[in-house]
């Protein structure tokens, strides 16, 4: 991605909000193939930027999170520079609402599984914004499926969600060949309040080590996680044949940003403990190693979901004050993923 500062003197800077389904590209980032038989988010959403404005290879957005292959998004940003020639020869700006319908009509044309929810113009409001080093904060949630089905559950829930069997102790660690891997917890379902416990271990700024990557890029280790949180609730099966009910857990987890495949590392040593195969103790111990390779399984992408990009009022540039003391950021790098 590209990482102009400052928006281009002739053109108006938009951000758009963007939520997509993340089994449907190949990650958000641009990844220059050559071809877009497989594309990503940033190539679907630059594609429709150019047909939108006509100007072929001229526009390219910048994103805020870099979320990976199969990771889903009910709000992500990027912004963009982009304008049209008035009839005196000047630039000027589109309305954010046209921007907005026109982007989806073209999305929609192409079936590309994404949306833009909001359009904002925003160089008028901050000449200097920046759609990735302006983000304050980032929020996510993992969903997890607890039930006794061995087909992988639900069709509708394949995609979108870690499904957990639920078995008798004589029968852990056993997995069924269907249409996504699986792993098994006890019949009774993960331990809820042992998650939330353990969870608690995480909260604050650490070094995560433990929780990052060997591939990630970030210069420092240390992160703080401002919440993190584990709810539960039973529901029934959405098909009519399936009788009975399951267990639904979401992970929730804010930080300014992460590291990369931090929250899937979490979500991982957090059903480790809710299964029983680790105590908040050994989640003490793996934090302290510092060490990834003494990590559990770490959690699939299709069950996380990115729910939001924060920034300050009027979109405000973090001051160069805060970004030296702020070690969470690297100023963007390696700040997303996940």
């Amino acid at each position: 991605m590209g990482s102009v500062r400052r928006a281009s003197k002739a053109l108006p800077r938009y951000l758009a909000f963007l939520e997509y389904d993340g089994a449907k590209f190949r990650g958000f980032q641009r990844q220059n193939l050559g071809e877009r038989a497989t594309t990503t988010v940033q190539d679907a959403l630059d594609e429709a930027l150019e047909t939108f404005t006509g100007n072929r290879g001229a526009v390219a957005s910048v994103g805020s999170s870099r979320t990976d292959v199969g990771v889903h998004a009910t709000r992500n940003s990027a912004h963009f520079d982009c304008g049209r020639v008035g009839k005196d020869g000047s630039m000027d700006a589109y309305d954010s609402e046209s921007v907005r319908r026109g982007l989806n009509y073209h999305l929609k044309s192409r079936e590309r599984a994404m949306r833009v929810t909001e359009c904002v113009r925003v160089d008028t409001l901050n000449p200097t914004f920046h759609a990735r080093h302006d983000a304050v904060s980032r929020r996510y949630r993992y969903e997890i499926l607890v039930g006794d089905r061995d087909d992988g559950g639900s069709v509708f829930d394949r995609d979108g969600a870690w499904y957990l069997r639920a078995v008798v102790a004589s029968d852990r660690g056993t997995k069924q060949t269907s249409s996504r891997r699986y792993t098994t917890c006890e019949a009774t379902g993960l331990d809820v309040d042992a998650m939330r416990r353990a969870a608690s271990v995480l909260i604050g700024k650490h070094d995560f080590s433990s929780f990052r990557a060997s591939g990630c890029q970030a210069k420092s280790p240390i992160r703080t996680i401002t919440s993190l949180d584990v709810v539960s609730r039973t529901t029934e099966w959405p098909s009519p044949e399936a009788r009975g009910t399951r267990q639904e857990v979401s992970v929730r987890v804010e930080a300014p940003s992460f590291l990369y495949h931090q929250v899937r590392l979490l979500v991982g040593a957090l059903k480790s403990v809710g299964a029983g195969d680790l105590t908040v103790d050994d989640v003490r111990e793996l934090l302290e190693a510092k060490d990834v390779s003494q990590a559990p399984q770490m959690a699939p992408a299709h069950g996380l979901y990115l729910m939001d990009v924060g920034y300050l009022p009027n979109y405000a540039s973090r001051t160069p004050f805060s970004k030296a003391k702020n070690t969470d950021t690297d100023d963007g790098e390696g700040d997303d993923d996940l």
